[in-house]
């Protein structure tokens, strides 16, 4: 009986977790047909790492009633508040950008040399300070028509996409900012739909034909929001690719099924947040909500875990069955996200507690830790096949991805193949 069922196993995890091919996504991004408010959406609706919170705008001219003004115009014509970059940026021909940016830039450029074109970065981040001191030194006056005739072409301070490090302005070695659009470069950039910036991860930031987003068209701005970010501007959901964010993933079957489920509603609307860490209350949920949501009865007394969130029924639950007892006698520590082999552990416990069948063989788990059964146990039944033929990585943090499909492995293999409880 094992014997069939390890095969089985092998046969149903081997379907689970085949990668996807890099070319699936390419082609995928190169076949998205944006318009022009999609390019906008595709910028505003990014999830993008190295961004801090949105705080107070910066001083414009040191008249408070000016500056609202300006910002008043501003927002009027579609400007929208950014957040500044918080984590480290790197210098690219002479510039700052987000690493992400700064390689894909590279990368384009490179692109561009080969067909013999030449793109030359101009602009990169720009704090609020340095966009105030554009936007002053541009003033003719604080009239309306004054102000109105920068913001043509400049953004408001705390406005500027430059503040979060994934915009740039090039030129060609023909062509000057303003009259870009008119080079050969351009023309290859914006070929088929600019299907060789998308390849690299660049979108163009203002296109042609866009109204009410602040400046004028600026065929010169692009920015860089990476494949999966260009798929949700433009990929509706399916009943096999339900959130735009796993496309093309390994993780996409296990997303497919938790929704269908009833298990996960995403991150938010069109997203799963695949690659996110998982948090405790989040693994809580999944686990509870794979069970049927069973009622408990339980209290709970952990001061971090209000009456009434999403998680409190689920938190119960797991104290009522002994499958967790907290982080302390006071605190759940909902926030905190999990390792793999907690998230194991945690399965493991709903599981029943089974004895591995098999010694356990990867080499990076000690046997003697408390996690040691269980991920065991997950490895003998197939529900984890480890990061390699030998290793586990116990303390690193498991992601939604993985638990997707932890889970789903759980479901189909020990359930279903073993008759283990459901």
């Amino acid at each position: 009986m094992l014997k069939r069922l390890v095969l089985a196993v092998v046969a149903v995890s081997a379907a689970l977790v085949a990668p996807a091919s890099a070319g699936v996504v390419d082609d995928a991004v190169a076949a998205t047909a944006h318009t022009p408010a999609e390019y906008l959406a595709t910028f505003d609706n990014a999830l993008l790492p190295g961004l801090g919170e949105i705080g107070d705008p910066p001083g414009i001219t040191g008249i408070a009633e000016v500056d609202a003004r300006i910002r008043e115009l501003g927002e009027a014509r579609g400007y929208t508040r950014r957040p500044e970059a918080n984590g480290e940026l790197v210098w690219t021909d002479g510039f700052r950008l987000q690493p992400n940016a700064a390689a894909a830039w590279e990368r384009l450029q490179a692109a561009a040399r080969a067909d013999g074109q030449t793109l030359i970065l101009t602009s990169g981040y720009r704090s609020g300070s340095h966009q105030a001191s554009l936007m002053r030194g541009r003033l003719t006056g604080h009239s309306d028509a004054a102000i109105e005739a920068v913001l043509d072409i400049v953004a408001v301070p705390g406005y500027s996409k430059h503040h979060t490090g994934y915009a740039l302005d090039m030129k060609s070695d023909t062509h000057v900012l303003y009259n870009f659009a008119d080079s050969p470069e351009y023309a290859w950039l914006a070929d088929d739909n600019f299907a060789r910036a998308k390849a690299h991860g660049f979108v163009p930031s203002y296109p042609d034909g866009i109204t009410n987003a602040g400046p004028n068209p600026e065929p010169w701005e692009f920015v860089w929001v990476g494949a999966t970010n260009i798929l949700c501007g433009d990929l509706d959901a399916t009943e096999g690719e339900p959130f735009c964010d796993t496309f093309g993933s390994s993780f996409g079957s296990d997303v497919a099924w938790m929704l269908e489920e009833g298990i996960t509603t995403g991150c938010r609307l069109d997203r799963f947040c695949t690659n996110d860490n998982v948090s405790r209350a989040q693994a809580a949920t999944f686990l509870w909500r794979m069970e049927d949501r069973p009622a408990a009865t339980a209290s709970v007394e952990f001061d971090d875990v209000g009456p009434d969130t999403y998680f409190t029924e689920a938190v119960r639950w797991l104290v009522e069955n002994g499958h967790t007892t907290g982080t302390s006698a006071t605190e759940f520590s909902p926030s905190a996200d999990l390792t793999r082999e907690q998230f194991v552990t945690f399965l493991w416990r709903v599981a029943g507690r089974p004895a591995p069948t098999e010694p356990l063989f990867f080499e990076d788990v000690d046997p003697d830790r408390y996690s040691a059964d269980a991920i065991a146990w997950a490895a003998n039944v197939g529900v984890t096949n480890g990061t390699s033929l030998t290793e586990f990585s116990p303390k690193a943090t498991a992601t939604r991805g993985q638990v997707a499909a932890f889970l789903h492995r759980y479901t189909l293999l020990w359930v279903h193949l073993s008759g283990g409880p459901a």
